[in-house]
């Protein structure tokens, strides 16, 4: 999970929301397929949750309400731009267990939020791709209500950050990094490619650096 920067909503959302009566059901398909492209572009094209690669289509991703839109409490928030996220398919049709996501969590309220700048620092990364919280009802987000240690993103973390470390090895002979190679791999890990696209799992990296750097503590630049 990393933070997501909402970005101005879009005017199609923003001119469906100010009609009477207006509800996410009744949501004009063009409106939708611009929602997709919005939401996977402002998040690089990964999960809000779990950072595998999303395309925004119908059959590639999901939009996420991250406060429920039928929930009496939070259903006005159904058309909130704020509101809104672009998730995986999270194993949809599959047994609950291999569920994870938007498709686990369903209506299930969760208080870690990746629009939220402070989220980063609530959330770890181990060497065995385990993702975890010393905040107990975040960890159980992290872990029922996401499923994000589901054995194949569990799987897909430690081979990103395996990978990673064996990258950092060749390039950088010696047991020890300096501080300049590491921000200049950081800065890298942060960057988008020529398609808007950041790498699939790339908080799992980004966490060990900034952990490596002690700078797990400080605000996103």
């Amino acid at each position: 999970m990393r933070y997501i920067h909402k970005g101005q909503e879009p005017e199609g959302l923003l001119e469906y929301r100010l009609t009477p009566h207006a509800t996410y059901e009744g949501l004009p398909q063009e409106v939708k397929d611009e929602l997709r492209e919005r939401l996977a572009r402002e998040q690089g094209f990964l999960c809000c949750y779990c950072m595998q690669r999303i395309k925004p289509e119908a059959d590639g991703m999901k939009i996420e309400h991250w406060a429920s839109q039928s929930a009496p409490s939070t259903r006005h928030r159904q058309l909130d731009w704020k509101n809104l996220l672009g998730a995986c398919k999270g194993g949809e049709g599959s047994p609950q267990r291999q569920q994870h996501c938007d498709t686990r969590k369903g209506d299930t309220p969760i208080q870690v939020n990746p629009t939220d700048e402070g989220c980063e620092r609530l959330v770890r990364f181990l060497a065995d791709g385990t993702i975890a919280s010393q905040d107990s009802a975040i960890d159980g987000d992290l872990n029922q209500t996401l499923n994000l240690n589901q054995a194949r993103l569990k799987h897909n973390r430690r081979a990103i950050l395996d990978g990673f470390l064996e990258a950092m090895r060749r390039k950088y002979p010696g047991t020890t990094w300096t501080e300049a190679a590491m921000a200049r791999e950081l800065e890298e890990l942060m960057r988008l490619d020529a398609s808007g696209r950041l790498g699939e799992y790339c908080q799992v990296p980004i966490f060990w650096l900034k952990k490596r750097m002690g700078r797990l503590g400080q605000p996103r630049p």
